[in-house]
């Protein structure tokens, strides 16, 4: 019960483990066009600027912030953990002056204090991560992409812990660059970043007039080569990765199938379960409102008197693995439980009882 990677279905599987195919092989450029419009429908565009590429979500945060941000121009930063703390960092090594305020812990960005300081300084761009995994926050992308697009600012977000367990509607809220990936909400595996562009985004892309710091990570290059995919063309800029490409299409392919809807209804639903079994053993929750808790990321935090250690010993003991916070203003207080991906009321159930067990024998010791 891990944030990620989780458990890929067979199908997925089977396609990983397929030798890889030839750079120019047709099939497989058929595939990578078909992975590209599945991405597409799954974020709930009709137009965005796709691309899947080699490399980590960490990668990805970087690719976006080279690309599209300008040195010596500051950005805003809503952070909710440790991915927006990271947004933050990559843009300070980059040369961008970052203001990143800091909000409640466990709570959604304060859109009031956000305004506010939009109003005060013009700045390039809102960076916010969609989940955080380190905090369990969701945030409402509408609201903050509407906040800074009236003041001038592009809206780009890490998807990475949201993609495939969150409801994503790219086009209708106005997002500029969406980053997700395959290992956590889609259970396909790690090692691919993927990106969605506004056609605001493209036009900076294209039209950008200063010296990019790093060739590898910009995404310019990339776009042609994915239309190209997209019209079973050959195009290239650097290999791509072709086993995990084809595991993300049948990843993306059963997504679909489940249906966009129903498969953020059964996250939720699987969320609501876990959070009712925590109640009832008596552990609180970092984020303490429902509507801003994440569908496939719970942060809970440790009871009294058990340091972290002792609660993920006692909870593997019965069976199920769980990880460790990674939330710093808590420090080693809190424990996280990932129910993304392939994750069922059976996992839901085993987990729940796992937890109850050992808060009942900490119960007993007091």
């Amino acid at each position: 019960m891990v944030v990620g990677p989780t458990a890929p279905p067979p199908s997925v599987l089977e396609r990983i483990a397929a030798p890889a195919p030839p750079l120019t092989d047709l099939e497989f450029i058929a595939e990578f066009g078909r992975c590209l419009v599945r991405l597409r429908e799954l974020i709930g565009s009709t137009s965005a600027a796709v691309a899947v590429v080699p490399g980590s979500g960490t990668n990805g945060m970087e690719s976006l912030a080279v690309s599209l941000l300008k040195p010596e121009v500051p950005v805003l930063v809503a952070s909710t953990g440790m991915w927006g703390d990271r947004w933050r960092d990559i843009c300070l090594r980059h040369h961008i002056p970052v203001r990143a305020p800091r909000f409640a812990a466990g709570r959604a960005p304060d859109l009031e204090l956000v305004e506010k300081l939009l109003s005060r300084e013009q700045y390039q761009a809102v960076l916010v991560a969609h989940v955080d995994s380190s905090s369990g926050v969701r945030t409402d992308l509408a609201e903050v992409t509407e906040l800074a697009h009236r003041h001038g600012a592009l809206c780009l977000v890490d998807g990475v812990s949201a993609i495939g367990a969150e409801q994503i509607e790219f086009d209708e809220w106005g997002v500029d660059a969406y980053l997700g990936g395959p290992p956590k909400g889609l259970a396909s595996a790690p090692g691919l970043a993927m990106y969605a562009l506004s056609e605001r985004a493209v036009e900076l892309l294209n039209d950008r007039t200063w010296q990019r710091p790093t060739f590898s990570l910009d995404l310019g290059p990339w776009l042609p080569v994915m239309d190209a995919m997209e019209r079973g063309v050959f195009g290239y800029f650097q290999s791509p990765a072709g086993n995990l490409v084809l595991g993300l299409s049948e990843a993306l392919r059963l997504a679909l199938e489940e249906g966009r809807e129903a498969r953020v209804n059964r996250h939720a639903s699987l969320r609501d379960k876990l959070h009712a079994g925590m109640a009832e053993a008596g552990l609180d929750l970092l984020v303490p409102e429902p509507a801003e808790r994440a569908n496939g990321v719970t942060v809970g935090i440790l009871p009294e008197g058990m340091t972290e250690a002792e609660f993920l010993s006692a909870v593997t003991a019965h069976g199920v693995l769980l990880n460790p916070g990674t939330f710093s203003p808590l420090g080693r207080r809190t424990f996280r439980i990932g129910h993304l991906g392939t994750v069922n009321d059976e996992d839901i159930a085993r987990t729940v009882a796992a937890v109850q067990a050992v808060m009942a024998t900490q119960g007993s010791k007091a």
